[in-house]
């Protein structure tokens, strides 16, 4: 989203143009004209704030204007690693987690909390392709909660997630870490809410599932 200085200077140039033309058509000018300008800096702020954080969503919007897939949310995820547990020697299986997203028109953040860990973007965007199909690529930080870190301490990583349209209902993905570990996971059954924790997480969906 752009800054208030950058709407201020791009602005201030609509205005400098404004009044070059009008000086070359031979129109009178006057310092009231100049009056109005902090006041439209600020609605045109105000106005981008708001299509950013809320209006982009709506579907008027949508493929022209904006080309952002609808994510924002906690999605249910299964997450395959091909890490091996060093005291048995065997790949672990298939872990239950949640990634929550949070999302805007000019931003996104990625944060995967597990029963044993947490995995927060340090950067991610969006690739809009022209079938459609959207990429979104980020680089995350995982920190282990500390009594698990004697087996997996903090380490960086990416990740890569395909998704399909622009309102998806299962996303797909992969990532790789410094530890030299691959895996692959699968984003499905969205919530609107985004919680910070795995338990909040968890009992968000035990909600729905009225147990």
């Amino acid at each position: 989203m752009l800054t208030r200085p950058q709407i201020s200077a791009f602005l201030a140039l609509s205005l400098a143009l404004w009044i070059g033309f009008l000086v070359i058509t031979g129109e009178p000018l006057s310092w009231s004209m100049l009056a109005p300008f902090g006041t439209v800096v600020g609605g045109v702020s105000f106005i981008l704030l708001m299509f950013d954080i809320w209006a982009w969503k709506w579907p008027i919007f949508q493929g022209w204007l904006i080309k952002r897939p609808m994510l924002h949310g906690t999605w249910r995820t299964e997450l395959q690693s091909d890490w091996i547990d060093p005291k048995t020697g065997e790949t672990v299986p298939l872990i239950n987690c949640f990634v929550v997203i949070r999302q805007t028109a000019s931003k996104i953040s990625l944060r995967m909390v597990t029963p044993e860990s947490r995995s927060e973007t340090v950067s991610a965007g969006i690739e809009a392709h022209s079938d459609g199909t959207f990429e979104v690529s980020c680089a995350y930080r995982n920190k282990p909660k500390a009594k698990f870190r004697d087996r997996s301490e903090v380490h960086y990583g990416a990740m890569l997630l395909g998704v399909e349209n622009a309102k998806p209902l299962r996303v797909e993905g992969e990532y790789w870490t410094d530890r030299k570990t691959t895996g692959s996971l699968v984003l499905f059954e969205r919530k609107d809410k985004t919680p910070i924790t795995y338990d909040e997480a968890l009992a968000l969906y035990d909600e729905s599932s009225g147990v």
